[in-house]
């Protein structure tokens, strides 16, 4: 029997994969659903909300293999950008992906027409699978290509800022590349259930007995060097031939006995209702990057999926830069977008503040050779998720997807 602690995209993809070559799986998770950090809540007045803004790329090629895109259904944004936040919105396709949108590019003077040229060059080293920028910060590597000081304020620090969950841009140029590849050749997605109906499609192939809920895994248990079982928080112990934790890094250094796991870094979004529309089209909105406003950017996410608010409501999302002072005030944050559309405040309905102190770990240069801090693992033990590698959905269920084929490939009898 292979154990998996953990449901989070990892781990369902992990266990999955295991399902798929008949291998006897149990899927032990802590909370009461799976999903890990990518969950969505369904409030009883109608309103979609996703643990912080995710998007699912549908040019991440394992979560082709492994999800039925069609049946998650719901929409896409487009390519681009809608520019607010000094005088009247501008948007901006992305020329790459359709290039007649270069001539709007031109009018829309967004940022200067140089950067954009720029853009198209790293993109086109982004696709070549570059490694020429590794141990460059992703502030670093835009600084050496020559980027204005409009293009960080107007597009880096709000778009790739937000993405990476990491405004100051200090994430690996590895990593940013890998997303850039990532956006150039994809769309990105809202599921018709929000970001939470991957795990719920996921789970919904596994056999019923073999997932548990509310199982907090307290203990490994080794004999030998070799870890043999696991012990819950209310005492249980379950036998395994391999374990895959499939778990945060703090979970991981606290079964492994490590210490010193990485920082996190934090998200946190402001849900509000509006009863009208501000603006036509799916588009991100991205206002320029000023020190005394805690706005990275912002959807009206029923433009994408009009499911995520009852009928006659609107619903946007507003990501803010958790550690600023005023990222907590919803009036604050409301009055902010309202003004990009010359609005009164008081046509945005604050729903929900959602924090999530840890969403992803630091991904500083050369996070992916860094020493491990748990050293020599136990024979038997496996490891996926952003513990063990880059903090991207694609990402970690790549690593689901190689801890079970180790699984497979051990010879070990289940």
């Amino acid at each position: 029997m292979t154990i998996v602690v953990g449901a989070g995209l990892a781990g369902l993809t992990c266990a999955k994969v295991l399902a798929e070559a008949g291998r006897p799986c149990l899927l032990l998770e802590a909370d009461k659903r799976p999903g890990g950090r990518v969950v969505s809540d369904h409030t009883s007045q109608g309103f979609t909300l996703d643990r912080g803004f995710q998007v699912l790329l549908d040019s991440y090629p394992v979560a082709r293999r492994h999800l039925n895109f069609q049946a998650l259904g719901g929409g896409a944004f487009r390519a681009g950008a809608m520019f607010v936040g000094e005088g009247q919105p501008r948007t901006l396709e992305n020329p790459l992906r359709r290039p007649s949108a270069v001539f709007g590019a031109l009018q829309a003077g967004v940022f200067p027409f140089a950067d954009q040229l720029r853009l198209a060059r790293l993109a086109s080293l982004a696709m070549a699978g570059s490694t020429r920028f590794d141990d460059l910060s992703t502030e670093a590597l835009l600084q050496r290509c020559g980027f204005s000081e409009e293009f960080f304020a107007r597009f880096a620090r709000p778009f790739f800022g937000g993405v990476l969950l990491d405004p100051a841009l200090q994430t690996s140029a590895r990593l940013f590349l890998g997303y850039l590849r990532r956006f150039v050749t994809g769309r990105a997605l809202l599921p018709a259930r929000g970001i939470g109906g991957i795990p719920e499609q996921l789970v919904s192939g596994l056999p019923l007995d073999s997932v548990r809920y509310g199982a907090r895994v307290e203990e490994l248990v080794c004999r030998e060097s070799r870890a043999v079982a696991v012990r819950l928080a209310d005492g249980g112990l379950f036998e395994a031939t391999d374990i895959v934790l499939a778990i945060d890094e703090p979970a991981m250094c606290r079964l492994l006995g490590a210490r010193n796991p990485r920082p996190a870094r934090a998200t946190a979004v402001h849900y509000f209702a509006a009863e009208r529309a501000f603006y036509q089209g799916a588009w991100l909105c991205l206002p320029p990057r000023r020190e005394k406003n805690p706005v990275l950017h912002a959807a009206l996410l029923t433009n994408v999926v009009p499911e995520f608010a009852p009928p006659g409501s609107h619903l946007w999302s507003v990501t803010v830069f958790p550690d600023h002072p005023k990222a907590p005030d919803a009036e604050f944050v409301a009055a902010e977008v309202a003004s990009w559309f010359g609005a009164a405040s008081g046509v945005l309905r604050p729903l929900a503040f959602v924090e999530v102190p840890y969403a992803v770990p630091e991904q500083l240069p050369g996070f992916e050779q860094r020493v491990s801090p748990w050293g020599t693992l136990p024979a038997g033990i496996h490891l996926a998720g952003d513990a063990s590698c880059g903090a991207s959905i694609d990402a970690v269920m790549a690593s689901g997807e190689a801890a079970a084929k180790k699984v497979i490939s051990s010879g070990v009898p289940n």
